[in-house]
């Protein structure tokens, strides 16, 4: 049998061994450059490329490892449409953590343009059977509204253009596609004069409702995704039932989670949010007080997400009212944005908040890290108000 990923002295010449990251194994000869094209990783990743290296089972194979990216099991097995025995180790600490056998998708969503001018889906999400021959080129994809076949040489284009759009998981890709997205959408806001909530002025002002074109969502749907699954594979949360959404702005955040935790993983989950008025009508027992609460089920598990955190007081009244939900389990909280403030008794309002609920609290940007990546634009006097302010309120100082 052959050894794992990076076992052979011949692989272990070409490539070295990484710490933390994905080795894609027994890929067939001359593929990993399609692989290469589906992953699409950022300029600054570190990888190898082994191209037919010798192999006991295969004769040759190609090799791919990448440092400090990750995959979800959907995006395994999109993989399996380019060399349908490939194998993905997941590495962690230099050493193999998981192993999986990639498995081609039985349908393709809005993966390939239907050309049958009468098609019904024309205009809509399309959907096409895949069906998986030997050698992989023989394979094709069958239209399911009209049956409209399309070959694999002449659609595989079409999936690797889909597929690309920041398919690779890591937190730094993460947090950079997240503030590019609020600072080219206007959702990050800066030269001071900003009243929060808590009465702060502030030199700066995160806005998620900024976000509201077609592109914000589906990038906010990778991100939320892409970073709940991160740091459950890590360990950090348990497995949920149910994503939380405080109202207002938490609710989209919710349900882009869930859609999105569908579309990258497979795993289905369902989403809930607060009323801030009590409902008075129709199925009052649905969604009295908690829409989505009528299908929860005594010990299931939630995860809470968020916009922000300054003072941490609007998340605990909006989370208090899950104790209408008997017996749940928080297993965590999730914000886009830690603004790294004191809150209540002069503890950070992170810290008042895990107090409170008993759970980590993981934001995927914090202040500090804005503030790293935006202060070499800023003018002279706004970037000493950052400092002055987070001097004041902050939990650390920026410099």
């Amino acid at each position: 049998m052959e050894k794992d990923a990076g076992a052979q002295e011949s692989d272990k010449m070409l490539v070295g061994k990484i710490h933390d990251g994905i080795v894609i194994d027994h890929i067939t000869p001359c593929k990993s450059s399609l692989i290469m094209r589906l992953l699409n990783p950022s300029a600054d990743t570190t990888l190898v490329i082994a191209k037919n290296v010798p192999s006991t089972r295969f004769g040759t194979k190609d090799l791919l490892k990448i440092e400090g990216e990750f995959l979800t099991s959907i995006q395994i097995d999109m993989i399996a449409l380019i060399s349908p025995h490939a194998t993905v180790n997941l590495i962690e600490g230099g050493k193999v953590k998981d192993k999986h056998v990639v498995k081609a998708p039985t349908r393709l969503v809005h993966m390939l343009d239907c050309e049958n001018p009468k098609c019904s889906s024309k205009g809509q999400l399309s959907s096409f059977s895949v069906s998986v021959q030997e050698p992989i080129e023989h394979s094709y994809f069958d239209c399911t509204a009209c049956g409209y076949r399309i070959f694999y040489k002449d659609g595989i284009e079409q999936i690797l253009v889909k597929a690309s759009d920041g398919i690779l998981i890591s937190k730094e890709r993460i947090q950079k596609e997240l503030l590019d997205l609020l600072v080219r959408k206007g959702g990050l806001r800066l030269g001071g004069g900003f009243t929060l909530k808590s009465g702060r002025q502030s030199p700066y002002f995160v806005n998620i409702g900024a976000l509201t074109d077609g592109e914000s969502l589906s990038k906010m749907r990778w991100v939320l995704a892409g970073f709940v699954w991160l740091i459950q594979s890590e360990g950090k949360i348990s497995d949920f039932d149910f994503v939380f959404g405080p109202a207002y702005k938490g609710i989209n955040l919710a349900a882009l989670t869930c859609e999105g935790f569908k579309e990258y993983t497979g795993f289905n989950k369902r989403y809930l949010y607060d009323r801030k008025e009590t409902k008075q009508y129709g199925d009052m027992r649905m969604d009295e007080q908690i829409v989505g609460a009528g299908y929860y089920k005594e010990g299931q598990k939630v995860l809470i997400v968020d916009d922000t955190i300054t003072t941490g007081q609007t998340k605990v009244e909006s989370i208090e009212k899950l104790s209408l939900l008997k017996g749940h389990e928080l297993v965590g909280v999730v914000v886009f944005v830690d603004r790294q403030e004191v809150g209540d008794g002069g503890k950070s309002a992170v810290q008042a908040l895990e107090e409170k609920l008993g759970v980590k609290v993981y934001p995927i940007l914090t202040a500090r890290y804005i503030f790293s990546l935006v202060k070499t634009s800023l003018p002279p006097d706004q970037r000493a108000e950052w400092v002055s302010y987070y001097k004041k309120y902050g939990t650390a100082p920026l410099e």
